[in-house]
């Protein structure tokens, strides 16, 4: 092998592990975005499921006027919120107000469950409501990965990301009724 063969190699050989390792980066960005839409989706899929359930709730639950016509109102809002996350992040906070203030009291909760029908629904809400609060902490795990793998300096200067939005963390108050905790544990 001559001298200059010799050279090319070495040159070659680095080359070939650095295009490697950035085609494995941009894949790794790849699959951390989609992860990103994934869980979006899946939290937006819980959001729209707990405020078609409080509707329901407020509708067919028994509740006293008052308690209805609040989680009807914030229910609605939260439905016809724009699917921006500023605006969203408002109405959907309000619903999760709207929740903890009708069901606060374990003991006025527990007599609205006394009709079966009644019972299901807010087990089922309870269940929704304790799937909103995963789906937000999924979704902004996989907001940090992405971000992470993002600001490293070698994805900036390459622009590895190409168009890709940057993602953002939903930082909503979605923390559920304590007094429907009981009826989440009670189907489990």
């Amino acid at each position: 092998m001559t001298g200059w063969e010799m050279a090319l190699l070495l040159l070659v050989i680095p080359l070939l592990f650095v295009a490697l390792y950035l085609r494995g980066l941009a894949a790794r960005l790849d699959r951390l975005h989609l992860r990103v839409e994934a869980s979006e989706a899946v939290l937006d899929a819980r959001l729209e499921r707990r405020a078609a359930l409080t509707r329901e709730v407020a509708l067919e639950a028994g509740l006293d006027p008052v308690s209805a016509v609040l989680l009807l109102d914030a229910a609605t809002a939260a439905q016809h919120a724009e699917r921006s996350w500023p605006a969203r992040t408002a109405a959907e906070s309000t619903l999760s107000a709207a929740l903890r203030a009708v069901f606060g009291d374990p003991d006025a909760v527990e007599e609205i469950a006394q009709d079966p029908g009644s019972r299901t629904m807010l087990t089922e809400l309870a269940e929704v409501s304790n799937g909103v609060v995963l789906a937000r902490r999924f979704a902004n795990d996989a907001v940090r990965a992405a971000l992470a793998v993002r600001r490293r300096a070698v994805v900036r200067v390459l622009r590895l990301p190409g168009h890709a939005r940057w993602p953002q963390s939903r930082d909503l108050d979605d923390a559920p009724p304590d007094a429907l905790a009981q009826f989440a544990l009670d189907s489990a």
